[in-house]
């Protein structure tokens, strides 16, 4: 044996038979729908002949006490030496004999119907019993354990999409040909598909069993209206304050009598507002820091003049606007109210006058606050007599003096460009930030990070404000980065990179220089996630420091980085003295970057590791700088049943490729399709020896012919360095190289060497 297995079932018989399995399966579940007694097309037929609703239940009731013949299975069967065959024909009887039934008014008298019936389908239930413990064991003892669970996954879908669509196309059958004849169509085709269900059964392996600051009054009054920035911001809040307070008194007037809404409606609608308020401010402020209160205020003004229009779409049959109505007032609201606080807290002075500047404020802002109502409540009786329609929504006076209050919200926003901030960005700007990335995320994870004490906590929400890439994430990783917990800093670092943003570069590269920084190798890493330019100078001094893991991350952050010059640096650190503990990312990267002159010596130092993983990682950056992009690892990623079939396919393919090209010397083709096929036959059976040597003859006849093939392939050099990759591998002293892994990456050489030279480009 070749290796160890669950089963002994090679592996492309256990593909087979996996394959075969699921045929099985989705045949049986159409026998099912026809032959199980609960369903329709069966319960229809019984009612058919004339049998009461208890009779049905009676049937049902010896179906199931048929399955006591399970219990004479194992005694019955256990010095059967064709198990495989006893399964299939039994089930053979099995299936004629339940759906024999459809011949009962053919052959027996009507009052033997019932008794016929029931003795038929007993009879078959008694036979499928018999055999399902053998099958069962048979098709378990098939699965390897690792993938049983996805299987079984997987072929249950199978089965339950193929007894849905049966079931309906049955019953349309039925509906569209009634009567005995509809039945009678229905029931073969049921037996043909339970028969086909055993037919597959004969070409499944059968495997051997085997037993988880002071002034007068006015002046202080009055003073800071001296100051324009103040008044500019004041007078632009109290005709905010006025026009929105033209309408607020009337909304709930609005919901009690123009909607009739329920006190209780009204309730929830008001906590969903008091919600969304609160979920506004614990965000907003993170926003209004960044960015400054004048741009928040832009935007939010925008919305703030569209929520009393949208109050005006809802009637007593339609108030289904309410409640986004109600969300967005306390998002907008909050935002609106701590952008304004902070606007006038920065704005006043830091002496005692400062007491002024609020009882100022809030003076005229009671004035605008107080005779707003007013207004509006004369403006509801001025309009009492209007009303129309706008679409299928009623408009009466109260809809009128929202929409009056949405007009003069638009005075606010006009006077909001005459407000003065000297750090602010524009709107435009900051739209553009949040656009970015994903705002919500950040400040949810923001949130978190600032207020939980565990460090594992906080480093998993620095690494989730990575992953948001909103630019606001880079201040507060930034700060991370001096946290006191190494596990923080260490994550905050990565999320630096994740972010992908370039203000984020010159911390990392002070990081990276700090030789007594603890996250450097996660600086340097970062910095190829950037892909920055400012970050290939400091990444290349890093080749050379003495930190193993520093030089590694370099390595591979140059890579993602990547171009001409870098590529050089890094294929002069490759050809320099070998060592054992960069070379495996120095393939890896240079194979990124695409420079083939790699392949001769990452072959030839596989024999330097002994770890499967880090041969195999090397072999995979074979076949990336070869052409198979990222083909190899998405491979060996699958089970290994999967690795064999899929390897097998690709010699079957390459084989067709080879006989179907007129363009290859006819010698060459012949040779090359038995060459294949043997090998071919060779990997199934697992006879690798054989298969190796299969491919030793086969690459010198390829490589004797490299003057005709040179007409025939676009990339001379690339056949030339597949030939050597091939032969490279093959001298290998150790032989755990080549079983099975390194025999399918042979088979993947092949197939690439095959596509360029038939003329299918790389991995066709």
């Amino acid at each position: 044996m070749e290796e160890q297995r669950a089963t002994s079932l090679s592996r492309m018989d256990t593909i087979r038979a996996l394959r075969l399995f699921l045929y099985n399966g989705i045949f049986w579940a159409a026998y099912g729908q026809v032959a199980g007694v609960m369903t329709p097309v069966f319960t229809g037929f019984a009612l058919f002949l004339g049998l009461k609703e208890s009779d049905i239940g009676t049937i049902a009731s010896f179906s199931a006490l048929a399955g006591l013949a399970q219990l004479f299975s194992p005694s019955l069967t256990r010095n059967i030496r064709k198990k495989s065959l006893f399964i299939i024909w039994v089930g053979f009887a099995e299936i004629i004999t339940v759906l024999s039934v459809v011949f009962i008014p053919l052959v027996l008298p009507k009052h033997l119907w019932f008794i016929g019936l029931i003795a038929l389908v007993t009879g078959g239930t008694i036979l499928g019993h018999l055999v399902s413990p053998v099958f069962q064991g048979w098709f378990a003892t098939a699965i390897p354990q690792q993938i049983r669970a996805r299987y079984l996954s997987k072929r249950t879908t199978a089965v339950y999409l193929t007894a849905i669509i049966t079931g309906y196309v049955a019953g349309r059958f039925l509906d569209a040909l009634s009567g005995y004849k509809g039945f009678v169509w229905v029931f073969c085709l049921g037996m043909a598909a339970g028969i086909a269900g055993y037919l597959v059964l004969f070409r499944v392996p059968f495997p051997q069993m085997r037993s988880s600051a002071p002034t007068g009054f006015l002046p202080s009054l009055f003073g800071p209206f001296r100051d324009r920035d103040f008044r500019q911001l004041l007078i632009f809040y109290v005709t905010w304050v006025f026009a929105v307070g033209i309408a607020s008194p009337f909304y709930t007037v609005f919901m009690l009598k123009r909607i009739e809404l329920s006190y209780s409606t009204i309730a929830i609608l008001n906590n969903i507002q008091m919600v969304c308020f609160i979920l506004g401010l614990r965000f907003c402020g993170e926003f209004i820091d960044r960015y400054g209160n004048k741009p928040i205020l832009q935007i939010l003004m925008v919305p703030r003049v569209l929520i009393p229009i949208m109050w005006v779409f809802n009637c007593k049959e339609n108030f289904l606007l309410l409640p986004i109505v109600m969300a967005l007032s306390g998002f907008v609201f909050s935002g609106l109210t701590v952008a304004i606080n902070n606007f006038l807290y920065g704005m006043a002075p830091q002496g005692e006058e400062k007491t002024s500047f609020f009882a100022s404020w809030a003076a005229s802002v009671s004035l605008a606050s107080s005779t707003a109502p007013i207004i509006g409540g004369r403006l509801v009786e001025y309009f009492k007599p209007v009303q129309f329609n706008i679409g299928s929504f009623p408009v009466g006076n109260l809809q009128i003096v929202f929409l009056v209050s949405a007009m003069l919200l638009l005075i606010p926003v006009f006077l909001l460009r005459n407000v003065q901030e000297a750090k602010a960005c524009s709107p435009g700007y900051v739209l553009g930030q949040i656009r970015r990335g994903n705002p919500f995320s950040f400040a949810y994870n923001f949130f978190l990070f600032s207020r939980v004490k565990g460090e594992e906590e906080r480093a998993r929400r620095a690494s989730a404000m990575g992953r948001s890439k909103s630019p606001m994430a880079v201040e507060k990783l930034v700060k991370a980065l001096g946290d006191l917990s190494p596990q923080v800093r260490s994550e905050a670092a990565k999320a630096l990179g994740e972010t992908k943003r370039i203000e984020a570069v010159p911390p990392l590269v002070a990081e990276l220089n700090d030789s007594e920084s603890d996250v450097r190798s996660e600086a340097a890493q970062a910095l190829g996630k950037i892909k920055s330019k400012q970050g290939i100078l400091p990444l290349l001094k890093a080749l050379d420091d003495p930190d193993l893991r520093v030089r590694n991350s370099a390595i591979m952050a140059l890579a993602e980085i990547g171009d001409e010059e870098v590529k050089e640096h890094l294929f002069r650190q490759f050809s320099a003295p070998f060592d054992r503990f960069t070379f495996p990312n120095l393939v890896e990267a240079l194979s990124k970057l695409g420079d083939r002159r790699i392949v001769s010596s990452a072959i030839m130092n596989l024999e330097h590791y002994s770890s499967p993983v880090i041969r195999l990682q090397i072999l995979n950056a074979v076949c990336r700088v070869l052409g198979g992009r990222n083909r190899f690892y998405e491979l060996l990623i699958q089970d290994e049943l999967k690795q064999t079939e899929r390897a097998s396919k690709m010699l079957r393919n390459a084989q067709k490729q080879v006989l179907a090209d007129p363009k290859l010397p006819l010698q060459l083709r012949q040779q090359a399709a038995i060459s294949i096929e043997k090998m071919r036959h060779n990997f199934e059976d697992e006879q690798y020896t054989q298969f190796l040597e299969d491919m030793r003859h086969l690459v010198p006849a390829i490589e004797s012919q490299i003057g005709d093939v040179a007409r025939v392939s676009t990339d001379t050099t690339l056949v030339i360095d597949y030939i050597r990759a091939i032969q490279d591998f093959l001298l290998l002293k150790k032989t755990e190289d080549i079983k099975p892994q390194g025999v399918i990456f042979l088979i993947f050489c092949l197939k690439g060497l095959v596509d360029i030279l038939t003329g299918r480009g790389k991995f066709a």
